[in-house]
């Protein structure tokens, strides 16, 4: 099981709800609002799962899956994309820069536990 997941959402509200659902899971929730936070932390802190929107005011999720993918430190770590937008493209362009799963909101969060429970 992952013990430790990065929530990145510029969207307190729901950043904060994925977290409280993940923390009663037994998780370890860490939390950014952007991905260039999250990136910083995801080398800092090395978390077992990322879990974030994909589009963020900084950058998007697939130019930072790109990122995590070539650096060393954070090369192993899955990524999920949890977003309102079900275009094709984007799925595509995000599973070939390395994010594992692409996830359309809505999403029931038993079923976002679930998928992360199946990345550890």
């Amino acid at each position: 099981m992952a013990h430790r997941v990065l929530i990145v959402d510029d969207e307190p509200h729901w950043r904060g709800v994925v977290a409280l659902y993940l923390d009663r899971l037994g998780y370890e929730t860490l939390q950014a609002e952007d991905l260039r936070q999250a990136i910083d932390q995801a080398i800092a802190q090395r978390p077992d799962v990322i879990v974030t929107d994909l589009w963020l005011p900084d950058m998007n999720a697939v130019d930072a899956a790109v990122a995590l993918k070539q650096d060393p430190f954070t090369s192993k770590i899955p990524v999920v994309v949890l977003t309102g937008m079900e275009d094709v493209r984007w799925k595509e362009k995000a599973l070939q820069a390395g994010v594992i799963k692409y996830l359309v909101k809505p999403i029931s969060l038993s079923e976002l536990g679930a998928v992360v429970k199946s990345l550890g």
